[in-house]
């Protein structure tokens, strides 16, 4: 199964640490999917054609696959992200 993960919480600055993410990075092996990629400045579209800047506060997202959402979460226990205080919080979805 692939699940996609969704770094959530404050802003973080553009010289912020990433401190032992290649290494857990490195450690997922094969059950790294995509890497992902930062996310900043989100817009929210809107039925009417109109936008607003987005409200929700996600910093990034990865793919990681797994045999199942309790193994996703395992592998996801010592992520970096995690340290970073308890406003940061990972968000996990199935992907179908």
């Amino acid at each position: 199964m692939k699940f996609i993960i969704f770094y959530k919480g404050p802003v973080t600055p553009p010289d912020a640490s990433h401190k032992g993410w290649p290494k857990w990075f490195d450690n997922l092996g094969s059950a790294l999917v995509d890497i992902g990629s930062p996310m900043a400045k989100g817009v929210a579209l809107h039925n009417d054609g109109s936008t607003t800047d987005s409200k929700t506060s996600y910093n990034g997202y990865s793919v990681i696959q797994a045999k199942d959402k309790n193994k996703a979460w395992e592998l996801l226990k010592d992520h970096p992200y995690l340290g970073l205080g308890k406003e940061y919080t990972i968000e996990i979805f199935e992907k179908e």
